[in-house]
């Protein structure tokens, strides 16, 4: 049994980098099996760092950082919609800004009780979204993503966030840059349709497509929202003004948000849609691109330690 351990050292604003020895320290007295650690060095490395992985033979692969870190990592298991290689299991040591997919497994926030557990975790088969959209540079592209991807205001927050200091954890640095990212944006006019049905178009502040339940540093947006169920929990927020946005967001941290009237829920498996005006997309917590978007659940596509 291998395992190559993934390290992205910027990540929760360079604390990995400082914590990483006293981390390889306690992986090198508690883990049993083989290990390497691997450092990226550029944007989407962890990508080029998986699949290289994954080539030489290694039985795991464990991304450490946040979010975006391991949706880099994810996408190194696949190419043109397949596993590379099919026993492989993907894990996470998460200690970025937002770490909420670590949340959605309901992991310890507690690196040494994470990596206590670590030792015990088995592969289990989840859910992978794969989504067909316009990157930043204008050229259609494929991702994936395992936790959440989302378009509207959550793509606005997200920028304001990786172009802003971390320091303060991702609690603080995802509110700070929420509040002020709502006094600023203008809701936009989205056409979708849910499994090949009816177009339908609506003003919205924000559209979650779930396969996680968190995030946003802690937010709940989909809290029935299962990685193992074959189907994408959708929950639309409507023409939400600025004070009301402000107002609820207590109850959308504690997922007790979906009886308000202007959000809708639903579940689908394959989603598009599109847009008059320019939206941004949200995947696991990075900006990526923006509107068209077709979007499709992969059923059991990955083996995740958990």
């Amino acid at each position: 049994m291998k395992t190559r351990f993934i390290v992205n050292p910027q990540s929760a604003n360079g604390a990995t980098e400082r914590r990483w020895p006293g981390i390889e320290k306690l992986l090198k007295s508690t883990y049993p099996f083989e290990f390497e650690a691997v450092f990226t060095e550029k944007p989407s490395h962890e990508t080029e760092l998986a699949r290289e992985g994954i080539s030489g033979g290694c039985d795991r692969i464990i991304s450490v950082g946040g979010d975006g870190t391991l949706n880099g990592v994810l996408n190194g298991f696949f190419d043109q919609g397949r596993l590379l290689r099919q026993e492989v299991a993907l894990g996470v040591l998460e200690i970025g800004t937002g770490a909420d997919f670590a949340r959605s497994l309901g992991f310890p926030c507690r690196t040494e009780d994470a990596i206590d557990q670590l030792v015990r975790l088995q592969p289990r088969r989840i859910d992978v979204g794969r989504a067909n959209f316009l990157s930043s540079e204008g050229n259609q592209v494929v991702r994936y993503f395992i936790n959440i991807l989302d378009f509207g205001i959550a793509g606005a927050v997200v920028e304001r966030v990786n172009r802003t200091t971390k320091r303060f954890g991702g609690k603080i640095s995802f509110l700070w840059a929420i509040l002020i990212t709502l006094f600023r944006y203008k809701n936009k006019e989205i056409h979708y349709r849910l499994d090949g049905g009816e177009w339908k178009s609506a003003v919205l502040n924000n559209f979650i497509v779930a396969n996680g339940r968190y995030f946003g540093g802690g937010l709940f947006p989909a809290p029935t929202a299962e990685l193992n169920d074959g189907w994408f929990d959708i929950v639309l927020f409507g023409d939400i003004g600025t004070c009301e946005a402000i107002a609820n967001l207590p109850r959308l941290r504690a997922g007790t948000h979906l009886s308000n009237p202007h959000v809708q829920t639903m579940r689908a498996r394959q989603v598009e849609a599109e847009s008059d005006e320019t939206v941004f997309i949200d995947m696991d917590g990075d900006l990526v691109g923006q509107l068209p978007i077709t979007i499709s659940i992969m059923s059991g596509a990955l083996p995740f330690l958990k």
